[in-house]
């Protein structure tokens, strides 16, 4: 019988093993990385003061409010100096990413910006946020007829949908509306009639913040009426104070510290998701931007009733709109985040990036969606952001095309997306 011998291998061996394995791997052709190809953001506009007066806010919660240094529902300097700072670094992120040049301006109409002509706030910060992409370089926010509804950022002027269907789409996630409010939105409200006391309870009965909270259908849209609707409304102007940098003794009458924010803004984020973001809804609101958005992203002018003067050419397409437009995008799509150190999902200067990158070895296209946002002490301070103050960025999952990575082929979003339209508002 013949023995087999086994040898360990010696030192030698082993390095000699290990220097093939190397001289095989640079051998070898190196993997094209994904190159960027074209992108287009949806920004919230940057912060504002509470579209109502000061006094019309103590009627409704009998307590006093302090003033910003704009009319109601202005973008203020503050909230100009923060959204610079916004655009700024995502200057910066896309010149990395060689989407924008690193220096000087890219052709004309590679970058193109729109903005909500219905206000000044956003056709403000649509100057701003071209103003910080490309600095010196005299590009201009465009925008419909001043004061007029922009289909782009709310298609219900368009196609609308009819009451009743909104309130049986929202039913359906209710328990047939009974439970308007979640725990989270309960405890905000408990929190908020803590915080306004019994003096604003005996000077304004709506400040005790008792009873239910309903939904209710009206000729011109569907509303929620009682404690949530009081509380959301508050809540999101005690954020805007924080985050204008008001002084401490005057945010939330001198309790707004960011943990009291944060429990809050559930009644907020509650009220948002339920007239925003059920997908029924937001696919109505949504409907031209969501058809523009998949037109821009395979490259092609966008077309349909009520799409803005928009050139293929444009690398990044930045739109400056309202929360409202984040979360009808985020119901329509089936996207969905939480932010640290950020109670608001939709806080101002919020940033949605749809993003197309393209595979040199194989020329597929792939869509991610990632979002920015700064921090409420980001946003009080308007410092500087950057390596060493980045803001909240996010790889964001895209619901109505789930893939292992978080992408989604470029034509598979693109008709993913055409499906989802209403028809009626396909015209």
């Amino acid at each position: 019988m013949t023995r087999r011998v086994f040898q360990i291998p010696g030192r030698r061996q082993v390095g000699l093993a290990a220097a093939l394995s190397l001289i095989l791997a640079a051998q070898a052709p190196a993997r094209a990385e994904p190159k960027l190809e074209r992108v287009v953001t949806v920004t919230r506009h940057g912060v504002r003061a509470p579209t109502a007066s000061p006094a019309a806010l103590e009627a409704k919660t009998g307590r006093p409010w302090p003033a910003f240094p704009v009319e109601p529902g202005e973008l203020t300097p503050h909230g100009a100096e923060a959204l610079t700072q916004m655009g700024t670094y995502l200057r910066a992120v896309y010149a990395a990413a060689e989407l924008l040049p690193a220096t000087g301006c890219p052709a004309p109409n590679a970058v193109q910006v729109w903005a909500d002509g219905a206000a000044n706030r956003t056709r403000r910060s649509g100057q701003i946020l071209a103003d910080a992409v490309l600095p010196g370089c005299g590009l201009v926010a465009r925008h419909g007829p001043v004061g007029a509804v922009d289909p782009v950022f709310d298609s219900g002027r368009i196609c609308p949908l009819e009451p009743v269907v909104a309130l049986a789409a929202i039913q359906s996630r209710t328990a047939g509306g009974i439970a308007v409010t979640d725990k989270p939105s309960e405890k905000a409200i408990a929190a908020l009639k803590r915080i306004l006391g019994p003096q604003a309870c005996a000077a304004v009965p709506a400040a005790c913040l008792d009873g239910p909270s309903t939904l209710v259908a009206e000729p011109n849209g569907l509303k929620i009426a009682g404690p949530l609707a009081l509380a959301a409304t508050v809540s999101e102007n005690l954020l805007l104070e924080y985050a204008e940098g008001l002084p401490a003794e005057q945010v939330a009458w001198g309790q707004g510290s960011t943990e009291t924010l944060a429990t809050l803004l559930p009644a907020h984020r509650r009220s948002a998701d339920l007239l925003r973001r059920t997908p029924e809804i937001a696919q109505f609101r949504a409907a031209t931007l969501l058809r523009m958005l998949a037109d821009l992203l395979q490259g092609e002018a966008p077309r349909g009733l009520g799409v803005p003067p928009l050139g293929a050419s444009a690398r990044l397409v930045m739109l400056a709109g309202h929360d409202t437009t984040l979360s009808n995008l985020s119901g329509a799509l089936g996207v969905g985040w939480s932010l640290p150190g950020q109670p608001d999902p939709t806080a101002p200067d919020t940033t949605l990036a749809f993003e197309v990158w393209r595979h040199p070895e194989t020329e597929a296209r792939t869509v991610r969606v990632k979002i920015y946002a700064q921090t409420l002490d980001q946003l009080r301070t308007a410092r500087p952001l950057g390596p060493r103050n980045p803001p909240v960025s996010l790889p964001l999952a895209i619901g109505i095309c789930p893939a292992r990575d978080g992408g989604c082929d470029l034509a598979t979003f693109a008709a993913k997306v055409r499906a989802a339209l209403p028809p009626v508002c396909v015209r």
